[in-house]
């Protein structure tokens, strides 16, 4: 495994680590609670017992990152993470987010008891006395922005967290970025981008110039860059993220036929579809590590090789980017 290291944080870190959200799969809530369907943000497939499996692989293999939020199956995945850290915590750089600042106006004992109650509840999920790294995954209203990294920098000085940054649905923008660090620390960055949606290429590249990590989401756009759906794109379940995606079956399945053009990226046998995805976005300046989801270990196993494999060329770079293009056209009309 290559590792690197994510920003000014100092952390060392596994290139390919995993990305939380399907761990928190339909049904929400901690283990050991009453669980609860989730709404609109589930993601379908996951079984508990297999994520631990996972998880417990990723030491094996050298995987360290692992990403995820209160929010993903309404702390599901957090406890997972939990369980299946417990007794080897200090082998892993563990970040999770802070979401829900929804006051029209800032609301100082509000947001100061939300952003405590929040992190401590994500301990307690977490199974952990600290925090490698806590990002706020929804912007606080713009008076709130200072009592906000107020406290968040109160969780550093008490050891909860080491190091505090922004999630990539909270801050798309340099703007926003630049907002927040001048009242706090903004160490380390969620970014979502893949072959698909290459918006934040900027973004993620100012980052780098910077010294602020970067850990890349949703590098397999959701998993249709995982090569398996090219010929037959699955239906979802109403409550899993992707299902208003798929939901124009004709369009869905137009692009998909183009989408399946990136086997290229895999014809001389040396690249998965899923590890020439993740080297797209491994190769690309400002990176530090791809948080991809996993459900399954051996899913992980393919991932975490992406870092060996031969890195795509220019010619081909430009040729993924223009099939991922029209793909998208397509789609999306």
């Amino acid at each position: 495994m290559e590792y690197r290291t994510l920003g000014k944080t100092g952390l060392y870190v596994s290139a390919v680590g995993i990305g939380g959200w399907p761990l928190g799969g339909l049904v929400g809530g901690p283990v050991g609670d009453p669980r609860k369907p989730v709404v609109d943000e589930g993601w379908a497939g996951s079984d508990d017992d297999e994520s631990i499996r996972m998880i417990r692989k990723a030491e094996d293999i050298g995987v360290n990152l692992i990403d995820t939020a209160e929010i993903y199956g309404d702390g599901h995945s957090e406890s997972i993470i939990g369980i299946a850290t417990k007794g080897r915590r200090e082998k892993f750089v563990i970040s999770t987010k802070v979401r829900g600042f929804y006051t029209d106006e800032p609301d100082i004992a509000h947001t100061k008891k939300r952003v405590r109650d929040a992190c401590e509840g994500s301990l307690r999920r977490l199974q952990s006395d600290y925090i490698d790294i806590y990002l706020l995954h929804k912007l606080p209203h713009a008076g709130a922005v200072p009592t906000v990294m107020e406290e968040l920098g109160k969780l550093k000085e008490e050891g909860k967290i080491r190091w505090s940054g922004l999630s990539y649905s909270a801050a798309s923008k340099r703007e926003e970025i630049e907002r927040i660090q001048e009242a706090g620390e903004v160490a380390a960055m969620v970014i979502g981008y893949s072959i698909v949606e290459r918006n934040a290429e900027q973004v993620i590249r100012w980052c780098g110039e910077n010294d602020i990590g970067t850990m890349i989401a949703s590098p397999l756009a959701s998993g249709v860059l995982a090569g398996q759906w090219f010929d037959n794109p699955p239906k979802f379940d109403e409550a899993d993220k992707r299902a208003t995606s798929f939901s124009d079956r004709q369009r869905t399945e137009a692009a998909f036929k183009k989408f399946g053009e990136l086997r290229f990226l895999t014809s001389e046998g040396d690249r998965t579809m899923a590890q020439a995805a993740i080297k797209f976005i491994l190769d690309t300046e400002g990176v530090t590590s791809v948080i991809a989801g996993s459900l399954r270990a051996e899913e992980l196993e393919d991932n975490a090789a992406a870092a060996e494999v031969p890195a795509i060329t220019g010619g081909d770079r430009e040729r993924a980017m223009e099939i991922a293009d029209e793909a998208q056209r397509i789609w999306k009309g």
